[in-house]
């Protein structure tokens, strides 16, 4: 896991940062998937993370990237097991094939045009 702060976010000031500084973390899929985990289970007075307004977004960004991996994995491995070949396709090359497929309108053998 690593964490880096914007530069003006500690400029004259090693030893904090900011409110309003930004930091990147890279986590592994496994690593994102147990902090979301943790992140949406109730507080032992109820409370959710949900409820509060700076960890709320966060939440959700995570959710969404999450989401985001977890379909291209799966959109590549049905393409994989159909017999297709998926190694040199990109992520965004393959989210946009598999809105292309879900929105397809298929129909049933034997039906008519």
């Amino acid at each position: 896991m690593e964490a880096s702060t914007t530069p003006e976010a500690t400029k004259g000031r090693p030893d904090a940062a900011s409110a309003d500084s930004c930091f990147t973390l890279e986590l592994s899929v496994a690593q994102a998937q147990a902090l979301r985990t943790w992140l949406v289970k109730p507080a032992a007075d109820g409370s959710s993370t949900m409820d509060d307004e700076v960890l709320k977004p966060v939440l959700l960004t995570l959710s969404h990237e999450l989401d985001y991996r977890e379909g291209i994995a799966a959109v590549r491995q049905e393409l994989e097991q159909a017999g297709l070949q998926t190694a040199t396709l990109s992520d965004e090359q393959l989210a946009v094939l598999g809105r292309r497929i879900s929105e397809a309108k298929l129909r049933p053998n034997g039906a008519e045009a």
